[in-house]
């Protein structure tokens, strides 16, 4: 038996809407040299994402005091519990709409303030989350349903290595306004980069070993093959940026071991890309995938490698990788429009908001909506 309340089943994985389309609105104003007309579109989605952070923080907040017993029962939950971490990572998304978009309205003070703020609340939300997902995995004492297994389990590297999109922001700023605090700053860069990879090295080979043992995992959690597509597009903004910085503290003299590594986990993101279109071809044929909020697990991804591949282009000019990031851009608007225009009718039909109460049992697999 199901229920509808926007609260009590408000899922975690709303903010997954705010990391998608606030990325969406940094490529198109990335764009803005190459095509002028786009700066519109970029502020118009830039305050779509935004303001629905703002929306989503309440009833996100008013669940906790209210119905924490609710939140408990999704922090448990072997798929449910990875998407907690996309407030701090929407966060982090509202944090760079800020330096991108904003920082002309509200002034270099101000816009490095509320960077500062959106960092460290992302910083602490991340630290948090991860810890917790990590662990409880660790300790469980019965092996875990293989339907439940995949790609959402790395969202806890994937948040790690995405504080960088704002970290290297706010590094950029204090070279300018706090020079003292540079290395402070880098360092923290650098060993959120850290965390990020080497647990996606773990973590991912989990994965990787249950899907070379066990079927494919239920089509509703089709979707979760995208987040693996974000951890190239990370990695390939990281290693430009973390590089980029590193030569203007004195710490190396020239960056391209940096770009050439972006360069080479760019082409894996081509076959990531690849596979994820093969499953989901795959899914359809055998009965299609089920529209859900986490769908929205497509989306971010495409625009985290959307972005490290525009920073690629920036780096290794040439018709291949311009047209290729073009391409990206197009399919990201393309799927970002469909996947807009069902979450809105889920929302006007209530669909969104439905679970079960706490009275019923949960299945191994529960409800998947992320």
């Amino acid at each position: 038996m199901q229920e509808k309340h926007a609260i009590k089943h408000f899922a975690p994985g709303w903010f997954a809407v705010v990391m998608g389309t606030g990325g969406l609105a940094n490529i198109l104003f990335l764009w803005e040299r190459q095509f002028p007309s786009l700066w519109r579109g970029s502020f118009a989605i830039a305050a779509l994402a935004d303001l629905t952070y703002l929306v989503l923080l309440f009833p996100w907040l008013l669940r906790w005091l209210r119905h924490f017993e609710y939140v408990r029962r999704d922090l448990h939950h072997p798929i449910t519990t990875n998407f907690f971490v996309t407030m701090p990572v929407a966060t982090v998304i509202l944090g760079t709409n800020i330096h991108l978009i904003w920082a002309p309205f509200l002034g270099r003070e101000w816009t490095f303030a509320l960077m500062l703020g959106c960092w460290a609340v992302a910083i602490v939300g991340v630290a948090a989350f991860t810890l917790f997902t990590t662990f409880r995995f660790i300790r469980t004492e019965t092996p875990p349903d293989p339907d439940t297994m995949n790609f959402s389990w790395i969202m806890a590297p994937i948040a790690n290595m995405a504080l960088l999109l704002l970290g290297n922001q706010v590094l950029g700023s204090v070279l300018s306004l706090h020079p003292a605090w540079a290395l402070t700053v880098f360092a923290m860069n650098a060993a959120m980069f850290g965390i990020g990879f080497f647990l996606l090295l773990f973590v991912g080979a989990i994965i990787f070993v249950r899907l070379a043992q066990h079927p494919l995992p239920p089509a509703e959690t089709t979707p979760t093959f995208g987040i693996f597509l974000s951890a190239a597009g990370l990695a390939m903004s990281g290693l430009l940026d973390l590089g980029g910085h590193a030569k203007t503290l004195g710490l190396v003299t020239e960056t391209g071991l940096f770009a050439i590594a972006a360069a080479t986990v760019w082409g894996f993101g081509m076959w990531i890309l690849a596979l994820i279109a093969l499953i989901c071809l795959y899914q359809l044929r055998r009965g299609g995938i089920p529209f859900g909020l986490g769908w929205w697990a497509f989306v971010f991804p495409l625009a985290a490698y959307t972005i490290g591949s525009q920073k690629v282009a920036a780096r290794f000019p040439s018709a291949l990788t311009q047209g290729y990031a073009i391409f990206l851009t197009l399919l990201l608007i393309a799927l970002w429009a469909y996947i807009l225009v069902n979450t809105l009718r889920g929302i006007a039909q209530g669909t969104l908001f439905m679970g079960r109460p706490l009275a019923v049992p949960q299945e191994s697999c529960g409800d998947t909506g992320f």
